[in-house]
């Protein structure tokens, strides 16, 4: 047998930074699951919302609308957003009066490359344990109850918001999926259901979402203080490369879907997703006109995949 006289191996400098990154992260994530778990029961203030957007400010409008129509002890939002001219941000000034009695924060990105350092700096600003994210797209379609879904520990699940019985289809990959196994016994709400995410396809099997799913903050932060990224797209496509430490967890939702996310346009070029017609700029000419998304006429959607374009109508805003 030959051996080698260099018992190592070469790689290439960003291979080795990949690779260190992950080191790190597997470092941070051991320390924060080996903190005792201090919290106490059903206190909203321990969790936070954060939603991403970017001139969309109807469609935002229409989620936070359905928001806080459709949770009961709903929890502090914090809206990161930018805007490519002054009229989607004369929109984003209206939408942010229009709750200005309610708690929502806006954080208006200062340059597409400052979305990393303004996402980790809000994270680390916080005081809540639990957080979760929304983009602009998204709409509840249910009601739900944010205190039924803290009672579950997210170091050990990854809740989902999106997630139901119905969903049968994958819009991303426009194929059809199956149920995974579901497991009974684990979750006592005949409400939900429950599965491991490694046991699941396409949607079932995609725990790092940032549509509607619950996480540790510290954790949160640790996954994007070790990810490349500038803007939510690639934040969520970079963060599939440390899925593989989070699939063996339980996934929990409800048998019925509390959001759906709606892709009906698109504002960034940073991947090929597929998506419907109606153009951002046609729904900002809506809200100058007076108008909103009359989406409470999607509440009750019996959607079949976690995003569906569906079709959209106006209404005279008040």
């Amino acid at each position: 047998m030959r051996l080698s006289l260099f018992p190592f191996i070469f790689l290439k400098r960003r291979s080795y930074e990949r690779l260190t990154r992950e080191k790190d992260l597997l470092t941070a994530l051991v320390r924060i699951n080996s903190t005792p778990i201090l919290r106490p029961t059903q206190d909203h203030r321990l969790v936070m919302c954060i939603i991403f957007s970017m001139d969309r400010a109807p469609q935002l409008h229409a989620l936070l609308g359905s928001y806080f129509e459709q949770v009961k002890n709903f929890v502090p939002v914090y809206v990161l957003y930018r805007t490519s001219n002054a009229q989607h941000q004369k929109a984003y000034d209206e939408v942010f009066s229009l709750f200005g009695n309610q708690p929502v924060s806006a954080i208006q990105q200062t340059s597409k490359e400052s979305f990393k350092l303004q996402l980790v700096s809000l994270l680390e600003s916080v005081e809540s344990e639990d957080v979760f994210f929304l983009t602009d797209d998204d709409l509840f379609i249910d009601t739900v109850d944010i205190f039924d879904v803290v009672k579950f520990e997210t170091r050990a699940t990854i809740f989902s918001l999106r997630m139901g019985a119905h969903l049968t289809r994958s819009y991303p990959v426009q194929k059809e999926q199956k149920l995974p196994p579901f497991m009974s016994g684990v979750v006592e709400d005949s409400d939900k259901l429950c599965w491991f995410w490694e046991n699941g396809e396409y949607d079932w099997a995609y725990p790092l979402s940032v549509n509607g799913h619950f996480f540790s903050t510290q954790e949160f932060l640790a996954l994007v203080n070790h990810a490349e990224f500038n803007s939510p797209n690639t934040l969520e496509a970079n963060l599939q490369q440390y899925a593989k430490y989070f699939q063996h967890r339980f996934g929990i939702c409800y048998k019925r879907s509390k959001i759906l996310n709606i892709p009906i346009n698109k504002v960034q070029k940073d991947n090929n997703n597929i998506h419907g017609t109606i153009h951002q700029n046609y729904l900002l000419e809506q809200w100058r006109s007076g108008m909103q998304i009359n989406y409470r006429a999607l509440y009750g959607l019996p959607n079949e995949s976690a995003h569906q374009e569906v079709a959209v109508t106006f209404l005279k805003r008040t």
